[in-house]
């Protein structure tokens, strides 16, 4: 009852804000169709206005999604008009799934009296309704208006108005309060098409190219001078004619000494400094035809060096004995008379220098040489058997 007597009074009061530019009295006229006299009906389905200003804000989306308003609000309290306390601001009114709260940015100074925030559960809200193109409800026995204003109103701050500005301050953005208390979800949804149209294309950032590393050159390999034996040629192939054989060389490396190897086997080595060494190998012992080596050198950072060379080996005749017979003294001996026995221990003791062929041999038969004379020049011309 206390309400229906002060009915005239809010309405007195409307007319007030209107005349004072409160609000604007064309916002009746933009007033959407489904929210003129809306009063205390069932809502009507939400249908999304696609023109929801940009500084009606959606925050906290997914945790706990809350529809921020720029609005101006004017409060009343108390009995009859003449106690009534009457205050107006600029404030955000915030509307959560439980939860509804005003706060104050600044007053208006339209009234004397201080408006103030308040705070207030869903439940809590009666009567919400759009009347006068203003959004009213009440909560705890005080009606509350409100209506839409751009946000940089609340700051003092801005433009000023035009004629822009004035169609900003509409009525079908100030139902978009009642919109936002009685279809929530509905404002929700369409507050994230609006985010998500206006986020900027994912930025994808491309890892700097990695340089490929730069291939580290290899150390420079020992450097390997072949001394003895003389003439020996890196992959060259030299005559020798003496056994056994001595290997000599220098080996240098900016690293330090290398390691020197000959057929595999290490090398003596005595340094020349801290860089250059002598080397030299043991007396090899050769075999008659070629003779393979390979002298390697490594240096203190492991790079290796080779040399390898072929030796063959030619063994010198043995020397003739001066005293040695001929062919023919062993014939004239023969002739001469001297017994074939004899002339055998000649042959033993002096040797023979001349290679006897089979007509040698028969020669010698035929001047009257024994088979025991034979036997004994085949083996001068053979030694070691």
């Amino acid at each position: 009852m206390a309400w229906e007597k002060q009915s005239k009074s809010v309405c007195l009061l409307a007319a007030f804000l209107i005349g004072m530019g409160f609000v604007g009295s064309e916002w009746a006229r933009a007033l959407p169709p489904q929210l003129k006299h809306r009063g205390t009906q069932t809502p009507q389905p939400y249908v999304p206005s696609t023109a929801l200003p940009d500084d009606v804000q959606l925050v906290n989306a997914d945790a706990n999604p809350t529809i921020r308003i720029p609005v101006t609000h004017s409060s009343i309290m108390g009995g009859p008009l003449a106690r009534m306390r009457i205050g107006s601001s600029y404030g955000w009114l915030e509307i959560s799934r439980d939860l509804v709260r005003y706060a104050v940015v600044r007053q208006t100074g339209i009234f004397k009296d201080i408006d103030e925030g308040f705070d207030a559960a869903r439940a809590d809200i009666i009567n919400p309704r759009i009347e006068n193109s203003v959004a009213q409800f009440q909560a705890h026995k005080t009606r509350h208006f409100m209506s839409y204003v751009v946000a940089w109103v609340l700051e003092g701050a801005g433009p000023p108005p035009t004629a822009s500005s004035k169609v900003q301050a509409s009525s079908s953005y100030t139902g978009a309060i009642l919109e936002a208390l009685q279809n929530f979800d509905g404002v929700v949804a369409e507050l994230k098409l609006k985010q998500q149209a206006a986020a900027p294309p994912p930025v994808v950032v491309q890892p700097p190219a990695v340089p490929p590393p730069k291939p580290v050159s290899a150390p420079p390999p020992p450097t390997l001078v072949i001394m003895a034996p003389s003439g020996a040629g890196q992959n060259q192939t030299i005559e020798v004619n003496e056994s056994p054989l001595t290997i000599r060389g220098v080996a240098m490396d900016d690293s330090g000494l290398p390691t020197i190897t000959i057929k595999g086997a290490p090398a003596a080595l005595r340094p020349k400094s801290e860089n250059v060494a002598e080397f030299w190998s043991d007396p090899i012992t050769l075999k008659p035809g070629d003779n393979r080596f390979e002298i390697m050198a490594t240096s203190p950072s492991k790079a290796d060096s080779h040399f390898q060379f072929v030796a063959h080996f030619t063994p010198k005749p043995a020397p003739v004995n001066p005293r040695a017979l001929g062919k023919e003294e062993i014939i004239s001996l023969l002739q001469g008379g001297v017994p074939a026995s004899r002339v055998g221990e000649l042959v033993r003791d002096r040797g023979i220098k001349f290679t006897p062929t089979p007509a040698d041999l028969d020669d010698i038969r035929t001047a009257g040489g024994s088979e025991e004379l034979i036997q004994a020049i085949q083996q001068a011309a053979t030694p070691g058997k």
